[in-house]
């Protein structure tokens, strides 16, 4: 649309520009009338001088929109002038363009942070397996005569241990890195409360889980997907609460203008403001039989949903999980 009316800009100024040469060469030729010739002259003067002054604005801007592209200047804005219209529309557009560049720029630099991350951890963990692995194997090699049968058997099942603890955590970071696209589809919240409430029916402590969602309330999503992000969500909170003698869970639905989103709340010990950060880390875990890809697998589910998992916690008081769909990512469900 902006080279339309860039073209159309140009070309009625030109159009105008010869028109009045014709009809000034006319007048001047036929000597009709010196005084409109002197108009049409001062008509075409003023034509080119603001075809100039309209190329030459919009060649200064685009040439600062483009330096801000190529040198990553996210800060750069272009303001409005109300009495230029094509010009409110390109500078409109090429803000929207920065804003883009800045959102797909930042999601790039996130991505990067999450996968660096993952990488460190799986080359800590598999060269914690491995070195034990490759020691005690050597040595039964250079000493299997002194070991004797019990003591090969003993050093294998030590090997085998490590094999096991290394294939589960690999088993674990192919699950975190190999989620499939979301399939999505309009879902009622009540329903999936329902069945959420049905898979952790037997699990210690679901019956003080408080599930609040509305008839009306619908968001487009992946039920499989989600589904499995909340019941991380969920057992991360009965564990949480597991010592408190009056625990409390709830996990509620809402539907609003700028956004929907589903908040899993308890109130469990909470977690320490220096540590918030840490839970989305890859593997990172406090609990001595956790996993550490709970919380990070529901943050990824959530992102290839274009939406975000976020936590806010006062410990002691209560510890709230809020997982946002933006609504801009639903009008193509409504």
């Amino acid at each position: 649309m902006l080279n339309r009316r860039l073209h159309r800009t140009i070309v009625g100024g030109i159009t105008g520009i010869v028109l009045f040469s014709v009809i000034g060469a006319w007048l001047l030729v036929s000597l009709t009338s010196l005084f409109f010739t002197f108009v049409c002259i001062c008509i075409i003067i003023a034509l080119a001088i603001m075809l100039v002054r309209k190329m030459e604005k919009t060649d200064r801007q685009l040439e600062s929109f483009f330096s801000a592209i190529n040198n990553n200047d996210f800060n750069a804005h272009f303001t409005e002038k109300n009495d230029d219209k094509f010009l409110n529309k390109l500078f409109q557009e090429m803000n929207r363009i920065i804003t883009q560049f800045e959102n797909n720029h930042t999601e790039l630099e996130e991505r990067r942070f999450y996968y660096e991350s993952i990488i460190r951890v799986l080359t800590h963990e598999i060269r914690n397996s491995i070195t034990p692995i490759a020691s005690l194997s050597a040595d039964l090699i250079k000493y299997s005569d002194e070991y004797g049968k019990e003591g090969m058997i003993d050093g294998l099942q030590t090997i085998n241990q490590q094999v096991q603890q290394l294939n589960t955590f690999l088993n674990a970071y192919h699950r975190l890195t190999h989620l499939p696209d979301p399939v999505k589809s309009k879902v009622k919240i009540c329903t999936l409360f329902d069945k959420l409430n049905r898979l952790l029916n037997s699990e210690p402590g679901s019956e003080n889980v408080r599930y609040i969602s509305s008839e009306n309330v619908e968001i487009p999503l992946d039920p499989n997907l989600i589904t499995l992000a909340l019941i991380n969500l969920i057992r991360n909170a009965l564990q949480a609460t597991a010592n408190n003698p009056q625990p409390e869970i709830k996990v509620e639905a809402e539907k609003g203008a700028a956004c929907s989103f589903i908040q899993v709340t308890d109130n469990g010990d909470g977690i320490p403001q220096d540590r918030l950060d840490d839970i989305f880390t890859p593997f990172y875990s406090t609990k001595k039989e956790g996993s550490g890809i709970g919380l990070p697998l529901s943050r990824r589910i959530m992102q290839l949903h274009g939406g975000e998992l976020t936590v806010n916690s006062e410990p002691g008081e209560k510890t709230v999980f809020s997982m946002t769909f933006p609504a801009h990512l639903q009008t193509s469900f409504s």
